[in-house]
């Protein structure tokens, strides 16, 4: 009997589960499945690994480019407008206190500016210098006057000489003023000095214009070889101060 039964476990046809035999259950593998890509485009920016390359670093440089281009200096019209609106923006604090006087006079009844003052009554001195190969000549004449009218003249004459020349031409002027001085010394009205030494001579001539005598003094001048001043008594201050500029003095009046 035990035969027959090994007879028949041996006699078990092939793919018949033992009961006695363990088995494992083998799960299905399962492959992934490839999808395919199609027109899909990434969101990830590139990646540069030039940083010259980057696009976003070239649009930069343009723009500055364009900007450096595109800039115009100001003109030297406008610095220099500018400069003056500062000089006088600067003057006007300055000068405010000034200004603000000015206005409020203005408001009061108006600006009133100082007129330059007219002498009538005073001196009128007038200068000149002349030079010359030989000499050299300073004159200083003075004009006495009361409302505009002349009444006394001084006049100085200041001669040099050069040391290196001759001085003949000198000493014939000082020998004139001496007898000058001679012929005038018993007129009324009348003071001439001379004073001559070490290549200069000093003379100094005053008239009285109201106490001379005009004809004995142009005979006395003519006795000695002078020449009579062409100035009258209450003569107009005004004529002979624009004929003293026309000769090239420069005049200044003072009271």
């Amino acid at each position: 009997m035990n035969n027959d039964q090994n007879n028949n476990v041996n006699n078990i046809p092939n793919g018949t589960v033992n009961p006695q035999d363990k088995f494992v259950v083998q799960q299905p593998t399962i492959q992934p499945t490839q999808v395919p890509i199609q027109n899909q485009q990434s969101t990830v920016p590139p990646v540069v690994n030039n940083p010259q390359q980057d696009p976003n670093r070239m649009v930069n440089e343009n723009l500055k480019k364009v900007e450096i281009n595109n800039y115009t200096p100001p003109s030297k019209f406008k610095i220099f407008l500018l400069i003056l609106f500062f000089i006088i923006l600067i003057a006007f604090v300055l000068f405010l206190p000034e200004i603000t006087a000015l206005v409020k006079k203005y408001q009061q009844g108006g600006v009133e500016y100082e007129k330059e003052e007219v002498i009538t009554t005073g001196k009128l001195s007038c200068v000149l210098e002349t030079n010359t190969k030989d000499l050299d000549k300073e004159y200083d004449y003075t004009f006495s006057f009361t409302d505009s009218k002349l009444t006394k003249t001084k006049f100085i004459t200041v001669t040099r000489g050069d040391s290196t020349t001759d001085t003949v031409e000198l000493d014939t002027l000082a020998s004139t003023c001496e007898k000058l001085n001679k012929e005038v010394k018993d007129l009324e009205g009348i003071t001439i000095k001379c004073d001559y030494q070490e290549g200069k001579l000093v003379e100094s001539e005053t008239i009285e214009l109201d106490l001379i005598d005009e004809e004995k003094l142009s005979s006395a001048f003519s006795e000695a070889g002078g020449i009579l001043p062409g100035y009258t008594y209450q003569q107009d201050i005004d004529e002979i101060e624009k004929n003293m500029k026309v000769a090239g003095y420069t005049c200044k009046r003072e009271k």
